[in-house]
């Protein structure tokens, strides 16, 4: 990765900013105005400015971590090891001269929090696969399954709780779990029929007592999950929603037009950052008090009536190349690249 992926000019839009770290895989960018360090945005920063997107010609400098740490001349020891994504090296006139990433630490496991899975749909957009096997079995790297994959992320922060919502096939799932060693526990709830995504976490609801992060079994995220946790946490939510941005281009001149018709001005073949539900959660059990027994409701609607209640929900957005959905044929063989390009790296 060149130096030059990482800087941005303090006027770029946000939105072209967030897109370049997408492009480029990066998780932080240095911003620069007049050739001098002002700060530096990373992806932790993004949850602070997720109200503006879709809302375009706001330059990132409203956004910037201007705080920032950075090393004179050389690298500073105490950085070797530090949790920051990236430290700049400046000279004495505040020029970039080089930028330092931290050494990624090994994973403390201090939450273990438990994971609830919803694995019992049919997976219809996963045809020839479902076929035979139920979607959650439908192997990604290595013959790995990619409800597999998902457990095996959230071990790697100390989960050894999975919760496994079954329905079609289940037998095969059950057994696939019975049949190989894994160094954690799973659990199922079961559903006698399909009660979409919100309705089968009643089938937990006497198991899972603290929080917990809920996901579709086709949905990998890529991100760090005890930051998303400890930003729950601080913000007092009973349910976070992780939300990816996404680039929507529109290939057409968009018109901008006043109250009485006048035209205002138009835009040449926009692209527009979106915020897009990834099907993953942080939730408080609180949230079973809203699902009644054997009742057929989806989670956005488990969502608005706890919203109703005045109770607080919030989102986590992060970067589309961070969002993995394993859901689609196309979007499979996808994840399936991204992955393999990863396991390299890290041999």
């Amino acid at each position: 990765m060149k130096i030059e992926d990482y800087i941005v000019d303090s006027n770029m839009q946000l939105s072209d900013a967030v897109a370049q770290m997408t492009k480029n895989a990066v998780k932080g960018l240095v911003v620069v105005e007049n050739e001098k360090v002002v700060g530096v945005f990373t992806r932790r920063d993004l949850v602070n400015c997720s109200h503006v997107f879709g809302i375009r010609n706001v330059p990132i400098k409203a956004f910037i971590n201007e705080n920032f740490n950075y090393c004179l001349n050389k690298v500073d020891e105490k950085y070797k090891n530090s949790k920051h994504t990236l430290i700049p090296v400046l000279n004495e006139k505040k020029e970039l001269i080089d930028i330092y990433f931290p050494k990624k630490t090994v994973y403390i496991n201090k939450y273990h929090y438990p994971v609830v899975v919803m694995a019992g749909g049919l997976g219809t957009r996963l045809y020839p696969y479902t076929k035979v096997l139920p979607k959650p079995l439908v192997p990604v790297i290595d013959d790995k399954p990619m409800v597999e994959m998902i457990m095996d992320s959230f071990n790697n922060y100390g989960s050894n709780d999975f919760y496994l919502i079954v329905n079609h096939k289940k037998e095969m799932i059950k057994s696939y779990f019975e049949e190989n060693d894994h160094n954690y526990n799973v659990h199922y709830g079961e559903e006698i029929e399909q009660l979409g995504t919100g309705g089968g976490l009643y089938y937990v609801k006497d198991q899972v007592k603290e929080t917990f992060y809920l996901t579709n079994c086709d949905i990998l995220t890529l991100e760090d999950y005890d930051e998303i946790y400890e930003y729950h946490k601080n913000a007092g939510n009973v349910i976070t929603m992780i939300v990816s941005l996404k680039s929507v281009h529109v290939p057409y001149g968009v018109v901008h037009t006043d109250e009485n018709q006048n035209l205002v001005g138009s835009t040449e073949k926009p692209t527009y950052m979106i915020l897009v539900n990834t099907g993953v959660y942080i939730v408080e059990p609180d949230v079973f008090n809203y699902i009644g027994c054997e009742e057929k409701v989806d989670f956005p609607t488990v969502i608005n009536r706890i919203k109703n209640d005045g109770k607080k929900v919030g989102i986590y957005p992060i970067t589309e190349d961070k969002w993995l959905d394993m859901g689609q044929i196309n979007e499979l063989e996808n994840s399936r690249q991204v992955l393999s390009s990863l396991i390299k790296e890290e041999k």
